[in-house]
């Protein structure tokens, strides 16, 4: 198998493996966490906690009408999987790690609209907080693969800026 094939075998087998962790772990919580307390896992600080959002990241959207809502969260479900596809491609011949984070932004994307065309909304479990005083909204772990590929994306993009290119020219 030549190393193109590997690179592309790879990447599939990292979004289906991610995609696949993300909706394992949305039914786990739905199973063992829908009617239970919270689970502290550190005191204080990280508990498991049950939620269905049927809006999008932080609960935006939730004040428009459901019907309404759903379609433009699909709309731009679609067109943020289509912005992606056209970035993979792009980059495709690039360094393997602008395809990772890409794909790992890829698989939560997939994990969410998974989950919203399955059940209607999206399970979120994990609650980062301290104490009473500070409280993360709920997320689940295709967040986590969406906020991962974005700061890796991030840390790309600025060691790969003109400006530093520049400055380093001088």
């Amino acid at each position: 198998m030549n190393t193109r094939n590997l690179k592309i075998l790879f990447l599939l087998l990292l979004v289906i493996s991610c995609a696949t962790c993300d909706l394992t772990t949305k039914s786990i919580a739905k199973t063992h966490l829908k009617h239970a307390e919270p689970i502290s896992i550190v005191n204080n600080y990280l508990e498991l906690r049950y939620t269905e959002n049927t809006a999008i990241a932080f609960s935006m959207l939730s004040s428009i009408e459901p019907n309404i809502r759903k379609w433009i969260i699909y709309s731009l479900s679609l067109v943020a999987i289509t912005f992606l596809g056209v970035l993979i491609w792009n980059v495709r011949n690039d360094s393997i790690l602008w395809l990772i984070s890409l794909m790992l932004v890829l698989s939560g994307a997939i994990g969410n609209l998974a989950e919203r065309l399955v059940r209607g909304y999206v399970i979120d479990f994990i609650h980062l907080h301290y104490y009473d005083k500070w409280s993360w909204p709920i997320f689940n772990v295709a967040d986590i693969l969406i906020t991962c590929g974005a700061i890796l994306l991030g840390i790309l993009m600025l060691k790969a800026s003109p400006e530093k290119e520049e400055l380093e020219t001088v």
